[in-house]
């Protein structure tokens, strides 16, 4: 498999997960991520602790790569 189909791959896989986030606190992250806010700027906006920024990204983290997201080298 090439990087371009792993990126093609990937970019899927997140798209779908994305797609079926239940919980609105995740998609509100992913959202304010994918629109290149930072880690800063989405616990301010959020009004999140670092430790619970950590935690949640540390949940969607493993459910991506749960889901078959494969990580760079």
């Amino acid at each position: 498999m090439t990087k371009q189909n792993n990126n093609c791959t990937n970019c899927q896989i997140v798209r779908d997960y994305v797609d079926h986030i239940e919980d609105e606190q995740i998609r509100l992250m992913c959202f304010l991520w994918s629109k290149g806010y930072s880690d800063d700027t989405v616990k301010r906006r959020m009004k999140l602790s670092w430790p619970r920024l950590r935690e949640l990204k540390s949940r969607i983290s493993k459910d991506l790569i749960a889901a078959g997201v494969k990580l760079r080298s």
